[in-house]
């Protein structure tokens, strides 16, 4: 039996939104309270006050009563969400509550499939640290923005797409890699083969597994992914240098053990950093060998891109030229 997909006022009911007529973040302290409280450690109920601004500034963007932010995530923070806890005595002293935000904007994005990151207008903070190549299908990412240079070297040989997570990947910076996929015209229904530069650790697996579910929620579903570090990488001697202890009584580590089987059959992990980059690049090269096209047709299209931008610069140059 296919299972029923919730309407949109049933989302809403669930998420505890409501359709506000006054602008909740400039509202005053016993209008937060009277409508959002009380909380269990603040005076309003933080989680609820930051859904249901979310909500309406997003319904406030879509009907064209304000302009989308055209920022980072973090502007919502200090237009709206900050000075409302502060003026509800709700603003924590010794905690981040712009996280609150983040989390509750994966929420409604990721959990409760209500909106998107595009919506509100906000700027994805890695735009740069991605690059999607000819050789689209084959999508080289890793865990830490300091191996993006060598993304690029790999990239510039062989025009594949390369994306640095930066960390935790963010739901949103993959809501844009996979829009401007579909802007260039490429068919995410296709097979992508996915080559993990993430450390040998439970951290590094969450991290590459939460990227798959990712993109698999934005539609890239046929997704084969090949780790490049993995204990084999190194010799005896580098593996006895690199490797870390890791503790045996986390639940999380256990489940990683079992899957990973650390080093060994061993509770350890190491690095990624610990494979030289010539070496990581020489083995991701043979792998892909049989899955990218040749270097000509690349060379070919990378040169017709060149000269098309050229010819745009010279007609730019031509048009703002005095007769």
């Amino acid at each position: 039996m296919l299972k029923r997909i919730p309407t949109k006022k049933e989302i809403l009911r669930r998420e505890d939104i409501r359709g506000y007529t006054k602008l909740i973040y400039k509202q005053n302290k016993s209008w937060l309270i009277k409508n959002f409280g009380p909380g269990k450690k603040y005076p309003i109920n933080v989680d609820k006050t930051i859904h249901n601004i979310i909500w309406q500034t997003r319904e406030r963007i879509r009907k064209n009563q304000r302009k989308p932010f055209d920022a980072l995530i973090r502007s919502m923070w200090y237009s709206h969400i900050k000075p409302t806890l502060f003026r509800a005595d709700s603003l924590a002293g010794n905690f981040d509550q712009y996280k609150q935000l983040s989390k509750m904007l994966v929420r409604l994005v990721r959990y409760a499939d209500a909106m998107r990151y595009k919506d509100m207008g906000f700027v994805d903070e890695n735009e740069n640290s991605r690059k999607i190549g000819i050789n689209h299908h084959v999508i080289l990412f890793s865990e830490k923005e300091g191996h993006y240079p060598l993304l690029k070297r790999i990239a510039g040989e062989t025009e594949i797409t390369i994306i640095a997570l930066g960390g935790e990947p963010s739901v949103l910076s993959s809501e844009y890699f996979v829009d401007e996929m579909k802007e260039k015209g490429i068919n995410i229904q296709q097979s992508f083969y996915l080559f993990s530069l993430v450390d040998y650790d439970p951290w590094g697996w969450i991290i590459r597994d939460s990227f798959i579910r990712n993109l698999k929620f934005y539609g890239v579903k046929n997704i084969k992914n090949i780790d490049l570090v993995f204990p084999d990488a190194l010799s005896k001697e580098e593996l006895k240098l690199a490797k870390f202890r890791i503790d045996p009584k986390n639940k999380i580590n256990r489940k990683w053990m079992r899957k990973s089987l650390g080093i060994n059959k061993q509770f350890y992990g190491f690095e990624a950093d610990a494979i030289p980059p010539e070496r990581i690049k020489k083995n991701f090269t043979e792998e892909i060998k049989n899955l990218i096209t040749s270097t000509i047709p690349i060379r070919k299209a990378r040169n017709k891109i060149k000269l098309s931008e050229a010819l745009e610069n010279l007609a730019v140059i031509k048009l703002r030229s005095p007769l």
